[in-house]
């Protein structure tokens, strides 16, 4: 159930919450994805299934469960970002909504996001766009069973994952806590560059894509990426990569708190692991207690809304799957699986959102819709589907080829035009104004310049423009995009208020005039019989 007392209601990791995982969904044919789930937080007044919005999300390189990234020493420092935390990020900027959060079929040396099952790609993620890969069907095809799936969960599965999710969530918080306690009573470290800390600061400061584009990628004996290092860093940042390289071979962690009863312990093989993923129908994810440098700053804790759901200050923060803090009206419902009934996603409005890598999967999604809309009319098929498509998200979109990083094909964008749907592009200067990579810019540029010149309803926004450019910022569009989507409800909320308030004046008004128009008619009408009393009385004399 979400909330408690009317004063402050909690979003903790339960039945309205999630986020939940859901392993092998079947798609089209014999493809397969894992899933993050999260139900919408505030139910819709309407409970007809075509009134319904799913989100869908296609993330970029690292990005990927939380586990997955806190073994791998370059991903480590990105953590706040995992597939699962976004899921919470994209569930309070669209908290009416069903998130789904679309796994890569593959991390390749655990770091780039592979979307093989929607497009063609080399080994690091570079797509090779074709006019058909059926990337739409198999989306249909996955809302179709990801539905069924989460129908079909026995109620008291989830219900007891929830309720062990929400003690783990409480556990998670004391410790952070009791983290962010001890370094605040930690002594300030010197900024030496040749502290163990400030080397392994320099060796996340990774640059995915241009790594992408070298001919050669260098892989150490666990399987992982080396990145490179300018020379004056290699001997300062040796004694700390092996350490962190050391801890590969041990468990988890600590810091991870396990819910999903399936944690392998990393020297497991993968076929072990999907072996286990596969023999519970749904985990509910695990809070990660995260260092305090990890936090990610909510919007929501800027700027309360009624119709949001914000995660919780100070120490809940270091837990960004644990619990958030509820500002939105919640329905009274005594189902706490309110979020299953009438459950179809795939007919469901659907907001496509790509970040970084993910964008590789709407441009597949344009080519297939020039394919199906205009070399192939007649095939009525996916009608429904793209009829269903409201909005659009690139967010921020590159990778490490040397081309296609923007459509710029007058055609396909002519039908994605024509198709008239809302096209977003948010943005920031790690990938459009790398010198290093300049095709970025001016495909982003005919992409966007080539929609306003054909009218389409798109918008184009700038993030951290006054920011050095570098992988921090790049993924913090993330928040950015959310920010403006909570500021673009708080003014549509804003502009009902005030819509509402001119009615009801205009129906005060519209009473008082009739009040008075009544009371007229009853002068009058007290007038004319006083009259014809006095002509009855002076016919009398």
């Amino acid at each position: 159930m979400l909330g408690g007392g009317s004063g402050e209601r909690l979003c903790t990791p339960s039945t309205s919450a999630g986020p939940f995982r859901i392993f092998s969904v079947a798609g089209f044919q014999n493809r397969a994805n894992d899933i993050v789930y999260c139900p919408p937080i505030v139910r819709q007044q309407s409970q007809h299934v075509e009134d319904s919005t799913a989100i869908v999300y296609f993330g970029g390189d690292v990005q990927d469960f939380p586990e997955s990234m806190e073994t791998n020493r370059d991903s480590r420092g990105y953590m706040k970002y995992n597939l699962e935390n976004s899921a919470i990020l994209l569930r309070e900027a669209f908290p009416r909504s069903h998130i789904i959060v679309i796994r890569p079929v593959r991390m390749e040396f655990k770091t780039f996001s592979c979307f093989d099952n929607f497009v063609r790609g080399n080994n690091a993620g570079v797509p090779d766009h074709t006019p058909m890969n059926h990337a739409l069907q198999h989306l249909e095809k996955l809302l179709q069973n990801l539905s069924q799936r989460l129908i079909s969960i026995p109620e008291n599965e989830i219900l007891d994952q929830a309720a062990q999710a929400a003690a783990a969530a409480a556990a998670v918080q004391a410790a952070a806590a009791a983290a962010a306690l001890t370094l605040s009573n930690a002594t300030t470290v010197p900024s030496d560059s040749n502290s163990p800390l400030a080397a392994n600061d320099n060796s996340q400061d990774m640059d995915i894509d241009i790594l992408q584009v070298q001919e050669n990628v260098t892989v150490d004996a666990d399987g992982e990426v080396v990145f490179p290092m300018l020379p004056d860093e290699a001997d300062e940042t040796a004694d700390a990569g092996t350490n962190n390289g050391g801890g590969n071979n041990g468990s988890i962690g600590n810091n991870e708190v396990g819910l999903n009863n399936h944690q392998e312990s990393n020297n497991q093989q993968p076929q072990q692991q999907q072996q286990q993923q596969e023999s519970s129908p749904v985990k509910i994810a695990a809070p990660v207690a995260l260092p305090a440098t990890n936090n990610v700053e909510h919007y929501n804790n800027l700027n309360n809304s009624n119709s949001e759901c914000a995660t919780g200050q100070g120490q809940g923060q270091a837990a960004l799957g644990g619990q958030a803090r509820q500002t939105a009206p919640v329905a009274t419902d005594s189902n706490p699986l309110w979020w299953r009934e009438n459950l179809n996603l795939d007919k469901s409005k659907l907001v496509l959102i790509g970040f970084s890598k993910g964008c590789v999967v709407l441009n597949q999604f344009i080519y297939e819709f020039h394919y199906l809309k205009t070399l192939t009319p007649d095939d009525s098929s996916m009608c429904r589907l793209l009829s269903r498509i409201t909005d659009m998200y690139w967010l921020d979109g590159g990778h490490g080829g040397q081309k296609n990083t923007w459509i710029t094909s007058r055609s396909l964008l002519e039908t994605l035009t024509r198709m008239g749907m809302n096209i977003h592009v948010h943005l920031t200067p790690y990938q459009v104004q790398d010198d290093r990579r300049p095709w970025i810019r001016k495909e982003e540029k005919l992409f966007t310049e080539m929609l306003r010149r054909l009218s389409a309803p798109i918008t184009r926004h700038l993030h951290y423009d006054n920011q050095p450019a570098n992988l921090m910022t790049h993924f913090e569009v993330l928040q950015a995009f959310c920010q403006h989507v909570h500021a673009l409800n708080q003014q549509q909320l804003q502009q009902q208020q005030q819509q509402q308030g001119v009615t009801d004046q205009s129906a005060v008004a519209v009473a008082a005039a009739a009040a008075a128009a009544a009371a007229a008619v009853a002068t009058v009408a007290t007038n004319n019989g006083s009259n014809n009393l006095l002509d009855a009385s002076e016919e009398a004399k």
